[in-house]
C-alpha cells in the first residue's frame, strides 16, 4: 500500500492508543501555554502550528510511554525529534492579514497541498529542499474528522520523478526546485485521487515523504479542535531523500 498509494491508514492498535492518551496529557498544558499560542496560532488563529512542541526523547517516548506502532516494519529506525503538535480548530482557514487571496483560496480548495521540506527562500520564495525527512507519521490525540490530513493517491511517485529529474547529478540543496515542483502538483491534481485520512486515537497514518498531502478545511459541528501529533525524523544523508 505504501509503494502504491503513497500512504497507509493502520487500524487502531492498543500500543498507539496508549501512546496518544499519554501524549494528549502532556500537549494539553503546553498548547494551553499563552506564550506557546502566541507563537503558534496562525490562520485567524484557527490552526496551531505546533512544531517541535512534545516533549518526546528520541525514540518518540513521552512520560515513560514508548512508541510502537503497525508503521514499525516499514520505515527506518532513525531518531525522532520532538514531534509536531497540530491543531485545527473550527473555522479553518481563515485568512491572516499578510495571506494574499491567492494563497488563502490554494488552502481552502487545495487543502494548502504540500510536499514536505522543500522550503521557499528570499523575496522571490523559490523553493529549495532544506529538510529530507525520510517519512511522515500521523498520531492522531483525538478525533480528526472534522479537518483531516487529505493525501494524494500515487503522487509520490509523480513528485519523486520530476525532483530527481531537476537535481540530476547537482548537490541537492544547491538546485532551485520551485518550477520543477509546480509542474509537478499541477500534474498531482489533474490524474491523482484525494483520500481524507480521517482516524481516531489508536489509528495512526504514514505518509511517503513524497506524497503531497495538506489539511482540509473545518467541516462539522464546533468542537475543542482536532489535535495531531506528526514525526518526520530526517536521513543523515541528503542523497537518501531521492533513492526509490
Amino acid at each position: 500500500m505504501m509503494e502504491e498509494d503513497g500512504f497507509v491508514l493502520f487500524d487502531a492498535d492498543p500500543r498507539v492508543a496508549a501512546w496518544a492518551a499519554v501524549a494528549r496529557r502532556v500537549a494539553e498544558p503546553i498548547v494551553s501555554d499563552h506564550s506557546m499560542r502566541v507563537a503558534n496560532l496562525r490562520h485567524g488563529k484557527t490552526w496551531f502550528v505546533g512544531v517541535d512542541v512534545l516533549s518526546n526523547d528520541p525514540g518518540g517516548r513521552v512520560a515513560g510511554v514508548s512508541l510502537s506502532g503497525p508503521w514499525e516494519r516499514d520505515v527506518p529506525r532513525l531518531p525522532q525529534h520532538r514531534a509536531q503538535v497540530s491543531i485545527i480548530y473550527p473555522g479553518y482557514p481563515l485568512q491572516d492579514p499578510d495571506e494574499s487571496d491567492a494563497n488563502h483560496r490554494f488552502r481552502i480548495n487545495r487543502c494548502a497541498a504540500h510536499v514536505d521540506g522543500l522550503l521557499p527562500e528570499g523575496p522571490a520564495r523559490r523553493r529549495y529542499a532544506r529538510e529530507f525527512h525520510a517519512y511522515i507519521l500521523g498520531l492522531p490525540l483525538n478525533d480528526v474528522a472534522s479537518a483531516p490530513t487529505v493525501v494524494w493517491r500515487g503522487s509520490h511517485r509523480i513528485m519523486r520523478a520530476a525532483l530527481a529529474e531537476a537535481v540530476g547529478t547537482q548537490a541537492i540543496g544547491s538546485v532551485d526546485l520551485t518550477d520543477a515542483y509546480h509542474a509537478a502538483r499541477r500534474r498531482v491534481f489533474e490524474i491523482c485521487e484525494r483520500v481524507p485520512l480521517r482516524a481516531t486515537p489508536g489509528q495512526s497514518y504514514l505518509i511517503h515523504r513524497f506524497a503531497l498531502h495538506g489539511t482540509a478545511p473545518w467541516e462539522g459541528p464546533d468542537g475543542p479542535g482536532r489535535m495531531v501529533a506528526f514525526f518526520r525524523p530526517e536521513f543523515p544523508d541528503p542523497a537518501d531523500w531521492l533513492a526509490a
